[in-house]
């Protein structure tokens, strides 16, 4: 799933996360392997949010899904893995006065 800016905004607000930027030279294998996302990386390694059909969770919730992950303690090569969700799920609403903030785990 790509992003729109406010959805980043919503990922940054919620969870402080940054995705990998457009211009980042590994941008064009990433895209080539897994499609055109909103890449995140943390030290699992790399991440992307799907949504959720889920008429219990509010605003835009989306799944935090695992897709790839570290091959060394150095943190310089990915794997692919057969997709997995995390268990987090964001709401990728704008925070507002009408959403609150914007949040949740599952």
């Amino acid at each position: 799933m790509k992003l729109s800016d406010n959805q980043i905004a919503a990922v940054r607000e919620t969870v402080g996360a940054e995705p990998i930027p457009e211009d980042n030279p590994a941008m064009e294998p990433l895209k080539q392997n897994f499609g055109d996302h909103t890449f995140y990386v943390d030290n699992t390694g790399l991440l992307v949010l799907e949504p959720v059909n889920d008429p219990n969770q509010p605003g835009e919730p989306a799944a935090v899904i695992h897709i790839a992950t570290w091959t060394d303690e150095e943190r310089k090569q990915l794997q692919p893995i057969e997709p997995k969700a995390s268990g987090a799920v964001l709401d990728l609403a704008p925070a507002g006065p009408a959403n609150g903030a914007g949040g949740t785990a599952a």
